[in-house]
This record gives C-alpha cells, sequence and structure tokens, in this order.
C-alpha cells in the first residue's frame, strides 16, 4: 500500500511539473539575424523578448512586446501563433547599400554603420509537453534607420528557434 500511494504521489507531482507555467525562456535564433533569445512571459497571452543577435559583422539588440494565441492544432494545445512589435538598436559593418533598385559599393573598406529601427514579429511555437522546450519558427520583417544607407528595409528575415523554459 506504501508504494502504491508512492507511485500515485510521483505521477501527480510529475504531471503538475510538466503542465506548470513558465515564467521565463532562453534560446537561441538562426537565420538571418541569429543570436541568442531571453523570454519573460507575463501571463499566458503576453510576453516580452529581448534578443542579442549579429548581423553583417555587428550586433544588434532586440526588444519584442508579444501576444500569444493558443491555434488549437492539437487537443493538449501545444501550438501557439505569436505576433508583435519591437525596436532595435546596434552596428554593423557593411562596403554597399542598396537605394531602391540600384546598389552602391565602397570597395574593399568595411564601413562602422549604427543602426535604429523597428521590428514585426509573427511566428509559430511548438511547446512540448514533458520537457521544458519550445521550438518554432519567426518572420522579422525590420525598418531601420542608419547613416550609410539612410533608410533600410529587410522583409525576408525567417529563423527557427529552441528555448528552454524555467
Amino acid at each position: 500500500m506504501k508504494h502504491f500511494t508512492f507511485i500515485l504521489l510521483f505521477l501527480g507531482l510529475s504531471a503538475a511539473a510538466s503542465a506548470q507555467f513558465h515564467s521565463m525562456e532562453a534560446g537561441i535564433r538562426g537565420g538571418y539575424t541569429s543570436g541568442l533569445t531571453f523570454r519573460v512571459n507575463i501571463d499566458a497571452d503576453l510576453s516580452y523578448e529581448a534578443q542579442l543577435c549579429y548581423r553583417n559583422q555587428g550586433t544588434i539588440v532586440n526588444m519584442f512586446r508579444l501576444k500569444h494565441k493558443e491555434l488549437g492544432m492539437d487537443k493538449h494545445g501545444n501550438w501557439d501563433f505569436i505576433y508583435g512589435l519591437g525596436i532595435h538598436a546596434g552596428f554593423y559593418y557593411t562596403n554597399s547599400y542598396r537605394i531602391f533598385f540600384k546598389e552602391i559599393y565602397y570597395g574593399d573598406n568595411q564601413l562602422f554603420t549604427p543602426v535604429i529601427g523597428v521590428d514585426g514579429y509573427l511566428g509559430i511555437d511548438y511547446n512540448m509537453e514533458m520537457l521544458p522546450l519550445s521550438f518554432g519558427c519567426s518572420f522579422q520583417p525590420h525598418m531601420e534607420l542608419s547613416l550609410m544607407q539612410i533608410f533600410g528595409i529587410n522583409l525576408w528575415d525567417f529563423g527557427i528557434h529552441v528555448r528552454y523554459k524555467f
């Protein structure tokens, strides 16, 4: 009888641990803008995400405010649609820039270019049921102001990510 109650207690605690709300996530993102991600989940519908990214031999810091909607693709509710807006700032090095359909080259010189801009975020996350991990893909278009290019836009920043929840 003692073994039976111990087994029931262990199963109950493990089920509760896998179903708990994780308030923070940390992981990596691969894509055009690759780097480290850190997300703070305020509640089931709202989170804030910071990214320390590498792009064009430079560093960009992104901050997002994200909303979560359950997709309902399975009975457990493991799929989330995520959307939001954010800002970024940082720098990179470039030897060219594009204005409309014309590309201008500086030669072999890599010029330091500080940037600041706004970002969009669309993504789909799969939250694993038994492990504190999530996998997903995201689309992060951005517009930015810089010293060299003045105005830049990238509509093709797709990436995949893996995050550990704690």
